[in-house]
C-alpha cells in the first residue's frame, strides 16, 4: 500500500494542466521538474510580466504556492496547503 496519499505521476499531470487552463492570461507554464529522492516531489515554475511563480507539491499532500514580484523580488503570495487528494485543492490556488 502506498504510503502517500498522492503519487508523482498525479502531481506531474496535475502541474502540466496548469498550462491549459492559464489560457491568455499573460502567464505561461516554464518548466516542470520531479525530484524522486526521500519524499518524492514535483516543482512548477510560472512566468508573467510583473512576476514569477512556483508550485512545490510533496507525495505527503503538500504544497507550497510561492509568487514573487520581478521588479523587486518582494513576495506577493506565500500559500501553504496540506491535501489528501488533489481534488481536495482550493479551486483558486
Amino acid at each position: 500500500m502506498n504510503e502517500h496519499p498522492i503519487t508523482l505521476e498525479q502531481i506531474v499531470a496535475w502541474l502540466r494542466s496548469k498550462k491549459r487552463n492559464l489560457g491568455d492570461s499573460g502567464v505561461t507554464l516554464v518548466e516542470v521538474r520531479e525530484r524522486r529522492v526521500q519524499v518524492p516531489a514535483a516543482a512548477a515554475d510560472f512566468d508573467a510580466t510583473h512576476a514569477i511563480g512556483r508550485i512545490n507539491v510533496w507525495v505527503s499532500g503538500e504544497f507550497d504556492f510561492e509568487v514573487l514580484r520581478k521588479q523587486d523580488g518582494a513576495d506577493l503570495l506565500l500559500r501553504h496547503e496540506d491535501v489528501s487528494s488533489l481534488g481536495n485543492l482550493c479551486a483558486g490556488a
